[in-house]
């Protein structure tokens, strides 16, 4: 049973706004070391299978190129249109099961930082593929939360079904919830963040669909009944029309076929600026800088600025991001609402978030 990788890498990263951008998305940014976001991923997912494919949407393909030359034309799934994870996922399942029918398919994000431990990250992976194969089930990576967040989806754990405990039956899946049952969550310590690093065999994934999510269901059939028959506008409009789902809501919510393996290595989503700021090297004050500034009496601030001069005098906890046509100021606790800045910029029929 041959394994394939999916590389999610459609988004638009309102959040690392300005540097990130419609066109040239947060996973195209070089943000930490010498690579992209991307080129990361993609180098360390090749270590696990060379059948590695990149989901993205048209706009995208022509930087994915340049970033990534060795990824063949074969090897790119591209959204006809912005349509969740659920479609991109089905999109790229029905894309491997037309040449292997019997594989088992892992999912990552291209916009994830790791820490040094690569190998503990491509073992977890292993792993999941392994219990998708055995027990042919849908299979998640969950990583035990150092912090109350309402940023990223939870996991109830259920019980092991694994003489380690490393991996458990997933008791219940709830999508971001608000910061009260955030906290409940991690006190009770029966909680794993969900990474968005998915494993399953293409048949059963369509299984589930079809049980949990028939509309979206029937309209991959449609997709792939179309490309089969040669009809690409209709394809197409066909995908156009599915529902716009994360698989999250789609189907793990919902399911009752779903596993979980706890992860051991270091994990970022990188989906803030005061994310970015914990991993980059800090001076004596906390302060990230790129670029020329004079800094008095300020600490704990994120600064890029690599055109101007920043000079800022008791300045604390704030972000300061400046690129050629845009400067962005904010502190670093309100970093998660960034993305109004860019919803602003699209109402007021501004072109700086392109």
């Amino acid at each position: 049973m041959a394994r394939h990788v999916v590389v999610l890498a459609g988004g638009s990263g309102t959040r690392l706004w300005p540097r990130s951008r419609e066109k040239s998305p947060k996973h195209l940014l070089t943000l930490h070391g010498r690579q992209s976001l991307l080129q990361s991923t993609f180098e360390r997912v090749r270590r696990l299978t060379e059948n590695v494919y990149v989901v993205t949407e048209q706009s995208q393909v022509e930087s994915i190129r340049v970033q990534l030359p060795q990824l063949t034309q074969a090897r790119f799934i591209i959204e006809p249109a912005r349509r969740g994870t659920a479609s991109a996922l089905g999109l790229a399942a029905l894309a491997i099961a037309e040449r292997d029918p019997q594989a088992t398919m892992l999912s990552v994000h291209a916009d994830h930082y790791l820490g040094e431990d690569e190998d503990a990250y491509l073992l977890t992976l292993d792993t999941e593929a392994r219990w998708a194969e055995e027990r042919r089930a849908l299979v998640t990576v969950g990583l035990r939360p150092p912090y109350a967040s309402t940023a990223f989806g939870y996991i109830q754990v259920g019980s092991p079904v694994d003489e380690d405990g490393a991996v458990h039956r997933v008791k219940a899946f709830v999508e971001k919830p608000d910061l009260k049952t955030a906290e409940r969550y991690l006190s009770s310590g029966g909680y794993l963040w969900n990474l968005g690093l998915f494993s399953w065999p293409v048949d059963v994934l369509f299984a589930e669909m079809a049980t949990h999510a028939p509309a979206l269901y029937q309209g991959l059939e449609r997709v792939k009944e179309s490309r089969r028959a040669g009809r690409t506008d209709d394809a197409d409009a066909a995908y156009k029309a599915l529902p716009t789902q994360a698989i999250d809501y789609a189907v793990l919510e919902r399911t009752t076929n779903l596993l979980v393996v706890g992860a051991t290595f270091e994990w970022h989503d990188l989906g803030s600026w005061a994310d970015l700021h914990d991993i980059l090297e800090q001076d004596e004050a906390g302060n990230f800088v790129e670029g020329e500034s004079v800094l008095i009496d300020s600490k704990n601030c994120m600064i890029h600025s690599p055109n101007k001069l920043v000079a800022a005098v008791g300045l604390e906890d704030m972000v300061v991001i400046e690129t050629d046509d845009a400067i962005l100021i904010c502190p670093k606790a309100r970093s998660q609402d960034v993305k109004l800045i860019v919803d602003r910029l699209k109402q007021m029929g501004k072109t700086e978030y392109l």
